[in-house]
C-alpha cells in the first residue's frame, strides 16, 4: 500500500509541477472534496507506522528544498571518490535526473550521466541492469511503469549521504586480471 502512495504523489506532483501555486491549490481541493478527504475530525486519523515514516521524510524534503542545497558535480564525485561502488553510482545518477527525488528517471538517463561523468564503459552498459536491480532490491528506487523508475525515500536519503561523503560502502577497487600461465621465467 505504501507504494502506491509513493507512487500516486509522484504522479500528482509530475502533472501539476509546472502549475502555478494558485491552479495548484484548485486541483488539491477539488481532489480534497472529490474523495471526502477532511471530513472526519482530524484527531480520529492516526497514520500507519509507514504513512508516519512518508510523512516525517518529507517534511524533512521540503525542508531542504527551501534551503539552498549545492550538491557536488559528477567531476566532484570522481574527485572525492565519494560513490564506492557501480550501484552507489546509479542511485547518484538516478538522485540528479529525479531532480534531488521529485521527479522520474530512465534507464537512458542513467546511461547519459555515465557518459557525461566519463564513467561509461562496455563492462558498466553490460552491468547495468545488474546494478539497477540491486539498487531495487537495496530498496533505493523502484518501477513505475516499464521505462520509468522513481527513487524511494530510503534511496533520497541514502543518495544524500554518499553525496556529503557519507558512504557506508566498502570500495571495490578494480584490478586486472593476468591469464595464470604467461610467465616465462625459468
Amino acid at each position: 500500500m505504501f507504494d502506491k502512495e509513493i507512487e500516486a504523489l509522484a504522479k500528482c506532483a509530475e502533472l501539476i509541477k509546472e502549475l502555478d501555486n494558485e491552479s495548484r491549490i484548485r486541483v488539491i481541493k477539488y481532489l480534497i472534496e472529490k474523495f471526502g478527504i477532511g471530513t472526519t475530525p482530524m484527531n480520529t486519523y492516526t497514520p500507519s507506522p509507514n504513512q508516519q515514516q512518508f510523512i516525517l521524510d518529507k517534511s524533512t524534503e521540503e525542508e531542504d528544498t527551501y534551503e539552498d542545497i549545492e550538491y557536488p558535480t559528477l567531476k566532484e564525485l570522481l574527485i572525492k571518490n565519494y560513490p564506492k561502488n557501480e550501484t552507489e553510482w546509479i542511485l547518484c545518477f538516478a538522485f540528479y535526473n529525479s531532480k534531488y527525488g521529485t521527479d522520474t528517471f530512465t534507464r537512458e538517463s542513467i546511461i547519459e550521466k555515465y557518459n557525461e561523468s566519463k564513467k561509461y564503459s562496455e563492462n558498466a552498459k553490460k552491468n547495468l541492469t545488474q546494478n539497477i536491480n540491486a539498487c531495487i532490491k537495496k530498496n533505493w528506487i523502484k518501477y513505475v511503469n516499464d521505462s520509468d523508475f522513481i527513487l524511494k525515500p530510503e534511496g533520497i536519503k541514502y543518495a544524500k549521504e554518499v553525496l556529503s561523503g557519507n558512504s557506508t560502502s566498502k570500495e571495490i577497487k578494480r584490478t586486472k586480471r593476468t591469464k595464470s600461465g604467461n610467465n616465462t621465467d625459468l
